[in-house]
């Protein structure tokens, strides 16, 4: 009996021995899976730290307070200064400017502006520094002052009156490298005459008394077929009549016309108060939205409406000093604008590339605008394309001519 005990006892342990072996090439095998399953995370995690690495510099936003890193030497930079909340729809097509001419650009910014750049190629030749409001530019004066100096090109993006004292404070009158914006000529005080012979004033429009760099780029827009429910868009303005706008509306919805009209900018110039009950399924009232929002809106549309109105005081200072965002939206996301005829010099358009209406035949362009086939339509975006090339074009010519007066002072002044 102990005998045969014994023998299935030698059996058990057999088996155990050989489950033992198994087991251990089992779990060899298992380690050596386990290893190769660690390495793949780790490749993929590589893979994907490293697509997030180039993500960040491809959209690298940082602090304000970041920028005094760059106190030494700052070589083929630029430096873009907004010192407001808004005109961020400017920023990304003065940088393409400068990227296109082979430079880095530094971007002051608040946050608001951000996305402004969500349609933006090459984002990793820039950087935007990020304030929360013009108390921390104003606590740091000293250190931004040095800063500026160290740059290629500092462009104040808003040459706003209000801020005399503080682009004083920063020294962008005693510095050779720094170029205004002026969005409206009229507010051009005795500060900055000495700089227009020097080519370092820009205005958005073509009053030829300065140089037209139009920043119409936001990315690399394609061509959408014509909504079959035309669609307009429009940002209301301070002191801007609307009156023909809803009377042709009213008068494009008893004629049953289809249509609707996405209305952006500040809530009080027109809103929902503002425009009559037959047309309030008519109207989109999207006020105070941000970038994305905003641009979204206008790739969604077919048109922009622009209703200057030559009989007020207010709308002609369009055709001589001040600048409407309106048409470098048109430009860049190549939506035809309606727009009254005597303002079309100023901004290139004419009736290849635009609707142009007078005083007395609003509806009839807002019915043609309707009513176009999407073939002509096609035709006149064709025609915006050439319209913004030639505009880019001449503004990029007038940008080098910035920089060869710039380098010309700085010779001057360092020789």
């Amino acid at each position: 009996m102990n005998k045969i005990i014994k023998v299935k006892e030698n059996r058990k342990d057999l088996k155990y021995k050989e489950y033992r072996k198994s087991f251990k090439r089992h779990k060899s095998n298992y380690y050596i899976r386990f290893c190769f399953i660690i390495l793949l995370l780790c490749f993929v995690f590589l893979i994907y730290k490293n697509s997030m690495t180039q993500n960040e510099n491809v959209l690298k936003v940082v602090t304000f307070y970041e920028l005094f890193n760059k106190i030494g030497p700052i070589n083929k930079r630029v430096l873009i200064f907004e010192p407001n909340y808004y005109h961020y729809e400017c920023t990304p097509g003065f940088t393409k400017y400068f990227v296109d001419l082979g430079y880095n650009v530094d971007i002051i910014m608040q946050p608001s502006g951000i996305d402004s750049f969500i349609y933006f190629n090459k984002i990793e030749k820039i950087c935007l520094f990020i304030y929360d409001n013009i108390d921390e530019i104003n606590k740091n004066i000293y250190q931004l002052s040095l800063i500026i100096r160290k740059y290629d090109f500092v462009l104040v993006q808003t040459t706003d009156p209000t801020r005399k004292k503080l682009y004083t404070n920063l020294g962008f009158f005693n510095i050779n490298n720094s170029i205004f914006v002026h969005h409206d000529l009229q507010y051009m005080g005795n500060e900055y005459i000495n700089y227009i012979n020097q080519n370092r004033i820009w205005a958005l429009g073509d009053f030829k008394k300065v140089l037209f760099i139009n920043p119409h780029y936001f990315g690399d827009i394609k061509l959408f077929d014509k909504n079959k429910i035309t669609r307009f868009f429009l940002t209301a303005s301070i002191g801007r009549n609307y009156k023909y706008l809803l009377e042709s509306s009213e008068h494009l919805k008893r004629d049953n016309f289809v249509f609707e009209i996405i209305v952006t900018g500040r809530v009080n110039n027109l809103n929902v108060r503002k425009i009559p009950n037959c047309l309030k399924d008519n109207f989109i009232f999207l006020h105070n939205c941000n970038y994305t929002q905003f641009y979204n809106s206008i790739l969604s549309s077919d048109y922009i409406i622009l209703p200057l109105d030559p009989n007020q005081k207010f709308d002609r200072e369009y055709n001589r000093y001040r600048s409407s965002g309106s048409i470098q939206l048109m430009l860049g996301f190549l939506k035809p604008v309606l727009i009254n005829e005597e303002f079309k010099e100023v901004y290139h358009l004419n009736n290849e590339n635009s609707l142009l209406y007078n005083n007395t035949n609003f509806y009839d362009v807002m019915k043609k605008a309707v009513l176009l086939s999407n073939k002509k339509y096609k035709i006149i975006q064709r025609n915006l394309i050439a319209t913004a090339k030639n505009i880019y074009n001449l503004s990029i010519n007038n940008v080098k001519k910035t920089i060869k007066s710039i380098n010309k002072l700085r010779y001057m002044y360092h020789r």
